[in-house]
């Protein structure tokens, strides 16, 4: 019997999930490795199999044909991996592990700094917090998961939907950063550099005419890959961020940010907690979904707060 040719088992991971995310950055995420290391294994798979799996055009890129069909192909393999993983060996699933979905920058600036206080509630409930861009996820993908959060305008069908909170921009900066240099209008934003997250680019646009800023340029400006990077560089002094007002609340709380302008803007979408509806009566996913309610009930309070001092002054 002739050996196995197989590729290197990396590599093929790798092209499995940029070829199914249409994106070496997404692939990145997925696997937690940097979007360098997807795109040297890709290539180790190109050379091995001495064919062209992708078309590089500026920073997207597109299957060939030959790559489609064997994505697809290996797609399904991996599905089948898993299958078969899962019903010989997860035969009896850990009842009291709760997986938790939600995005980057949910999970680091309101989601894991309040894990500590869930735990203390509920010590037996295991917890596995995983992140995606996007969710709900483009293209009908599912995300296996308990719970999730989702950003939009609900309800989606077959699922629990909970609205938690709307989402709001207002720009934020370090109060170092405008010490001495008042910001009375926005227009007055255009002597200082604009931060943007790249998957959020119309942000500044959107907050800037809603504001009546006629001459500050909206793509002027840094650009950064996360939202967590660009609220790290209004924290740092780098420039003035487009910030979602729940994930600052305890930046400025605690005088880390101020608010560069007052104006807030809604942008018609909003945060939902999300589960399937067959899920719901559980009881982790219940206590869980309780505690995150009152965890965000407490951070609009205080925000609403805030927004009565704004008022007064």
């Amino acid at each position: 019997m002739s050996p196995r040719r197989l590729p290197p088992l990396n590599s093929l991971r790798a092209f499995e999930a940029a070829a199914r995310h249409q994106s070496l950055s997404r692939a990145a995420e997925e696997l937690a490795v940097t979007h360098g290391a997807i795109s040297r294994q890709v290539a180790k798979l190109e050379e091995f199999l001495d064919a062209k799996l992708f078309e590089r055009k500026h920073q997207q890129v597109l299957l060939t044909k030959k790559g489609a069909a064997y994505a697809g192909r290996l797609q399904s393999l991996f599905d089948q991996i898993h299958q078969a993983t899962v019903d010989n060996f997860d035969a009896h699933p850990d009842r009291n592990l709760l997986r938790i979905a939600v995005q980057p920058t949910f999970a680091m600036r309101l989601l894991v700094p309040r894990l500590a206080r869930f735990k203390q509630q509920f010590p037996d409930v295991k917890l596995q917090v995983d992140t995606h861009p996007f969710l709900p996820a483009p293209n009908g993908l599912e995300v296996e998961a308990d719970v999730s959060v989702w950003l939009g305008c609900g309800p989606w069908p077959n699922m629990m939907c909970e609205h938690l909170f709307d989402e709001e921009l207002v720009p934020v900066c370090s109060p170092s950063l405008i010490a001495g240099h008042p910001i009375r209008s926005a227009d007055d934003l255009q002597h200082f550099l604009l931060l943007h997250a790249q998957r959020r680019p119309d942000d500044w646009k959107t907050w800037l005419e809603a504001a009546g800023a006629s001459e500050v340029d909206p793509r002027s400006g840094l650009r950064l890959e996360y939202s967590g990077l660009v609220y790290q560089g209004a924290i740092d002094g780098l420039g003035v961020a487009m910030a979602q007002t729940t994930f600052i609340h305890d930046d400025l709380a605690c005088g880390r940010l101020v608010k560069a302008h007052n104006k807030a803007l809604k942008t018609g979408q909003s945060y939902f907690f999300v589960c399937p509806a067959a899920s719901a009566a559980q009881t982790k996913v219940s206590n869980f979904a309780t505690w995150l309610k009152a965890e965000v009930a407490q951070i609009r309070n205080g925000s609403a707060k805030t927004k009565r001092q704004d008022r007064a002054r």
